[in-house]
């Protein structure tokens, strides 16, 4: 059975109508760092007595961290004319737009117009972006930032090699928004899958330690 392939999915990205850019890792990274933290309370006012510690704000946040390797060797050896005409830039670019709203990619008609005062227009909004690791993991992100390492050119200096680190921030329900349903339906599932991990732990460790105590009392 082929390895799945981990994958951004970008449901925003304002190309070809409504499609959704879909961004397969071509090599799945070795590592991923995953760095779950507490919501910080804020700081009490003066006088206000001691706060209890384990009253949380909100859903603790997380960070993901982990480097792509991208690489056109096999796709140009195999004639594609995408790869010979622009390299991995296509996949780059894809990675990119993670990053830009979705209104950023548009011609701004009320400017050209000298219509309405940009500071009617509404802001920006980043795309609702997914991370698919697995079944049992599709959460919604933030692309916080990327480091691209281009590492090889063609003769028409398209990056055809390239190494790129991706920082994360899994979004909690306070920052997604009620209307938003599909990323809270990934933050809800994979919380749920999570809690279901969580209970098999529970019954490994009952069944580890009903054999440990028979064999010591054996």
């Amino acid at each position: 059975m082929a390895a799945l392939k981990g994958a951004f999915i970008n449901l925003g990205a304002g190309i070809l109508g409504l499609l959704p850019n879909i961004v397969v890792f071509q090599f799945n990274p070795d590592k991923l760092t995953r760095t779950p933290k507490l919501v910080r309370p804020p700081t009490p006012d003066v006088g206000a007595g001691q706060k209890n510690t384990s009253e949380q704000p909100g859903k603790p946040s997380e960070s993901i961290s982990f480097t792509l390797k991208i690489d056109a060797s096999d796709q140009l050896a195999s004639g594609n004319p995408i790869a010979a005409a622009s390299g991995i830039a296509p996949t780059l670019s894809a990675l990119e737009l993670l990053m830009i709203p979705a209104g950023s990619l548009t011609i701004d008609l009320f400017g050209l117009a000298g219509g309405a005062s940009p500071a009617l227009h509404p802001p920006d909004k980043l795309p609702t972006v997914l991370f698919f690791w697995g079944p049992l993991r599709i959460v919604p992100v933030n692309v916080t930032s990327l480091t691209i390492n281009e590492l090889l050119y063609d003769t028409l200096l398209n990056p055809v090699r390239a190494e790129v680190t991706v920082n994360l921030e899994v979004l909690t329900p306070d920052q997604i928004g009620e209307k938003d349903t599909l990323s809270l339906g990934a933050y809800n599932y994979t919380l749920g899958v999570k809690q279901v991990m969580a209970a098999l732990n529970l019954a490994n460790a009952v069944e580890v330690g009903v054999s440990a105590s028979l064999s010591f009392s054996l």
